[in-house]
């Protein structure tokens, strides 16, 4: 099928996902707030995650469309991005280990993996960002060399981790034809283009992007007694023991050499590249990046391929034998039960994890909507704004921000008099924060309230 039209069914996908509770997480909020601000020609990235060029590409075209519909076409991008890269796990899979169930295996993997569910479903790039490393695979197996490139170039614009696979590529294609030098030197300046200059005009500092990285979560694993290994742990945490299995076969099938010269060739190179991002993510994180998990969702997902092409090419060798003994005709409807079988297995250790996964994407998809109605009930973002700062929990920083149409660098994280103190749940059954105690002892009150958000002020 062609790839165009697989995007197109993934978009339609994406977009029908947005009649359950959808909202965008932290990281988001802040790029969709930066298109915006590009728009208006006032960018500040003083506060928020780091800069990230690729997903502000869409965000400033949809902040034309309103502050209601904007967050919603960068969740379908980010939605769409996740479904394309399933479909590509799929094709890579199939292709290199040779039958379908190599691909069902990757598929069913995937597509219901906790950590790839929970953070495409919030908006984050990482779907995005596996669709475009994965279509980079595809499109080179296929010998279409310069969109190969373009979308690593893509890749590239997402994470820092891409660019020493970037570079290779690059290195390869101008070594195999001189010709492409240009060329390729062209697409590379992109990188560096679009990474650095936004952020010394939204900050003043060139490099804001890498010193932001080094300001981790308190939970995070760069301050563990062995950050690296905290990080291989995690990376281990993530892959399900059909996985593991999938992996084995795929070495066994290498050492006994019953893969084609190119497809062997393909399964190393992504073995070796999910090894090497991960080994990226633990020496960064080592040296004092945050080392999230969302870093290692790249490179799993290179192992998710690898362990499907794996099983893939093992369930051939087991038709082949089957068909030898039964013939032709029972081989081809075993074929199609292998197929199913694998994405079952392969997907089914996922399954009693799902509906918490998707419960809780359900609750964090509500907050913004109740922020929305009780910002209007509170009388609108001038009146909370004229009242005193605005003060709410470190992580809804980007949502409030959003909602009042100021910079994140308006909204505060400790309230003190005159505030508005924009209280809420984070989780089912959590505390609401952050803490009234700094608006001390005088009379406070609430202007709105909804099941999860309390809009406390102490006005001026």
């Amino acid at each position: 099928m062609d790839l165009r039209w697989i995007v197109l069914a993934c978009v339609a996908l994406a977009a029908a996902s947005l009649l359950f509770p959808s909202a965008p997480t932290y990281d988001p909020w802040a790029w969709i707030i930066w298109g915006r601000e590009i728009l208006h020609l006032d960018l500040s990235t003083v506060d928020g995650p780091s800069w990230k060029p690729l997903p502000v590409l869409f965000t400033t075209p949809f902040a034309l469309t309103g502050p209601d519909v904007a967050p919603m076409l960068w969740l379908v991008v980010a939605r769409a991005g996740a479904l394309v890269a399933v479909v590509l796990a799929f094709r890579v899979a199939r292709r290199v280990g040779g039958t379908a169930a190599g691909g069902a295996a990757a598929a069913g993997a995937l597509l219901i993996a906790p950590w790839f569910v929970r953070s495409c479903a919030l908006g984050n790039s990482e779907g995005l960002l596996a669709a475009c490393v994965l279509g980079a695979v595809d499109r080179h197996l296929d010998g279409r060399r310069r969109q190969a490139l373009a979308l690593a170039i893509a890749a590239g614009l997402l994470r820092p981790e891409a660019w020493p696979f970037l570079g290779l590529y690059a290195l390869w294609m101008v070594w195999r034809d001189r010709a492409e030098l240009k060329r390729v030197a062209a697409a590379l300046a992109l990188v560096p283009l679009l990474w650095f200059p936004p952020e010394l005009w939204g900050s003043g500092d060139l490099l804001r992007a890498a010193s932001r990285a080094r300001t981790p979560r308190a939970d995070s694993a760069a301050f563990a007694d062995a950050p690296a290994r905290e990080v291989l742990d995690k990376a281990a945490q993530m892959m399900t023991w059909p996985l593991w299995v999938g992996l084995a076969l795929a070495l066994a099938c290498l050492l006994a050499r019953r893969w084609e010269r190119r497809d062997a060739l393909t399964v190393a190179g992504l073995a070796a590249m999910a090894a090497a991002w991960v080994a990226i993510v633990a020496y960064m994180t080592k040296d004092g990046f945050s080392g999230n998990q969302r870093y290692l969702i790249m490179p799993v997902t290179l192992a998710v391929v690898v362990a499907g092409a794996g099983a893939g090419r093992a369930a051939g060798e087991l038709l082949r034998a089957i068909r030898a003994v039964a013939g032709a005709g029972l081989g081809r409807g075993l074929a199609a039960v292998a197929a199913v079988g694998a994405a079952v297995l392969f997907a089914a250790p996922s399954f009693d994890r799902l509906d918490a996964v998707l419960d809780g994407a359900r609750y964090q998809g509500e907050l913004p909507h109740q922020l929305a109605r009780a910002v209007d009930a509170a009388g609108g973002a001038k009146r909370l704004l004229a009242c005193g700062t605005p003060y709410t929990g470190a992580f809804l920083v980007p949502a409030v921000a959003w909602q009042l149409h100021v910079h994140t660098t308006r909204v505060e994280l400790i309230p003190e008099r005159p505030g508005v103190v924009f209280r809420v749940r984070t989780s089912t059954g959590g505390r609401a924060g952050p803490s009234l105690r700094g608006l001390g002892a005088g009379p406070v009150r609430t202007l709105a309230a909804t099941r999860d958000w309390r809009i406390v002020a102490a006005c001026r």
